[in-house]
This record gives structure tokens, C-alpha cells and sequence, in this order.
């Protein structure tokens, strides 16, 4: 019974929380977010969906990040350059499996990972071993991940750049302030509106986009760079973010903002922007 599963679980101190059977996802209304310890809480949860699996977020609150390996796509340990350390491994019901590491703040992004490996960092869960499904089939303590498979998977460090990504003469009060104001907003973004944040910044940047006084690829590099500074790609990931940031500048482009009388000042690189909101 997964209810024994979830208590025993609980009262060696992992949260979990209730997955739907057919896909896994989080029955809670807050997902992961929402994992406890308490037993009645447990019980409850289980009365209400008593064939529900048991999920357990990953990152701080357990400590662990999890490699994940699809098999059904065609993954093997053979894609890595290097072979994985021992570590606590679980065969998955897909044939896959997860390989558990030391919690060291990564989120859920792949990185330079092969195709069919993926990442459950800050922000993410997996289902645990004990699931219909879900063996345990290495039973160590989680390791530390080596430095080679961080380095494939840790974001690369932001490069400014050094072309003006505006057009040459036009606009530059008003650029200016705006992508000042946006970026710096966003990189000083709280817990809990980063990612509205993110879609409605990436929106704003996307009307000057589309207006012609911004370059698209320094602006998505921007976001992508200030994202990074407020803390959300480690929470939601660089894949989730890269595509809140295509998503809201391809809506803002389409809507291309009306700038005002145009002028003779130098426009000011975004970048040199961004390093000046932060300074």
C-alpha cells in the first residue's frame, strides 16, 4: 500500500506528497511545493487518493538531485564521457533510471546533457523507489556528482557583449530607460513573481523588438542573464526559462511599440545596462 510507502518515508524525515497513477503528476494543488512529514496529513491525502504514488521533491528540502536516464528514448550510460560514480540508483517503470547525487543547488535544467538524460534539481521531484514500478536497484547514499558531469549541466557564465544591439542613432533616451528599467526589475525579482516577471519583461523587450530598436539575440541573452541574477533558472530550469523568454518576445514583437521622435545620441549597449543595474 503506498500509504505505508509515504508514512514510513515520513517519519525518517523525507517529505512526500501524492502522484496521479497514469502520469505522475502532482494531485496537490501546489505540486511538490506542497510535500510534508505529518503523518494526518498523509493520511488524509491517501483517503482521498488511495492509489495514488509517491513523489518526493528534490533540491534542498531532501538534499538530492536526481540524473535522469530514459531508456525508452534511447539513453544509455554510454552517452556520458565518463563512467558515473556508485551512487543510489532506482530502475524506473519506462525501463530508465535515476541516479541520485548531493543536493549542490542545481535546478532543472540539462545543460549540455545527451538527448534523453534530464535533470530533477530545485524546483523538481521524482517518483521513489518502492512505486509500482520503481525498484531500488543500487541501495547506497546519494554521492557527489563529479565535476565533469556539473560542468556539463551548471549554466555557462554570462559573456557580455560587445555590439550595439540597437539601431545606431534612434531611440536612445527612450530605449534606454526602458530596457534599464525592465532588467533591473526583473534581476532584483522576488520569490514567488520571478516567472510572471520573466513573461511580462521578455513581452515589454519583445514590443522594442519588434519596433526595430532591439536587437532580438541581446535581449533573449539578457533575460536569459538577469533570470539567472533573481534566482529562476534554478528553480524552474534554463529550459523552461529559454522558453518563457521565445514565447513572451515572440508575443511582443507582433505588437511592435510606437517610439517617440528619434534622436542623434549613441544608443547604450543592453548589456552595459544590465552590469549597471547591478552595480
Amino acid at each position: 500500500m503506498n500509504l505505508n510507502l509515504a508514512l514510513s518515508l515520513a517519519t525518517a524525515g523525507t517529505p512526500v506528497f501524492p502522484c496521479q497513477p497514469e502520469n505522475k503528476r502532482p494531485y496537490t494543488s501546489n505540486g511538490f511545493k506542497a510535500a510534508s512529514v505529518f503523518p494526518h496529513v498523509l493520511q488524509r491525502w491517501w483517503s482521498d487518493w488511495p492509489d495514488a504514488l509517491v513523489g518526493m521533491p528534490t533540491g534542498e528540502r531532501t538534499s538530492v538531485w536526481v540524473l535522469d536516464m530514459d531508456s525508452y528514448k534511447g539513453a544509455t550510460e554510454s552517452d556520458l564521457p565518463h563512467p558515473l560514480p556508485p551512487t543510489r540508483a532506482v530502475r524506473t517503470r519506462s525501463g530508465g533510471r535515476h541516479f541520485y547525487f548531493l543536493h549542490v543547488g542545481l535546478g532543472n535544467s540539462p545543460g549540455r546533457l545527451p538527448r534523453a538524460w534530464d535533470v530533477r534539481g530545485q524546483g523538481g521531484f521524482v517518483l521513489v523507489p518502492g512505486n509500482p514500478g520503481y525498484t531500488l536497484e543500487r541501495d547506497l547514499p546519494p554521492t557527489e556528482a563529479p565535476e565533469w558531469l556539473l560542468e556539463m549541466i551548471r549554466p555557462r557564465p554570462y559573456v557580455p557583449r560587445t555590439s550595439t544591439p540597437y539601431v545606431a542613432g534612434q531611440h536612445a533616451h527612450y530605449v534606454d530607460a526602458a530596457v534599464r528599467s525592465e532588467l533591473a526589475a526583473l534581476s532584483g525579482a522576488a520569490a514567488g513573481s520571478r516567472g510572471t516577471l520573466l513573461n511580462r519583461t521578455s513581452f515589454t523587450l519583445g514590443t522594442i523588438v519588434g519596433a526595430g530598436a532591439l536587437d532580438r539575440g541581446e535581449a533573449e541573452h539578457s533575460l536569459l542573464d538577469a533570470a539567472h541574477g533573481c534566482g529562476l533558472i534554478a528553480v524552474d530550469g534554463e529550459r523552461a526559462v529559454r522558453a518563457t523568454i521565445r514565447r513572451g518576445l515572440d508575443a511582443g514583437s507582433k505588437q511592435p511599440r510606437t517610439l517617440p521622435e528619434r534622436d542623434d545620441t549613441p544608443l547604450i549597449d543592453v548589456s552595459r545596462l544590465l552590469r549597471k543595474c547591478r552595480a
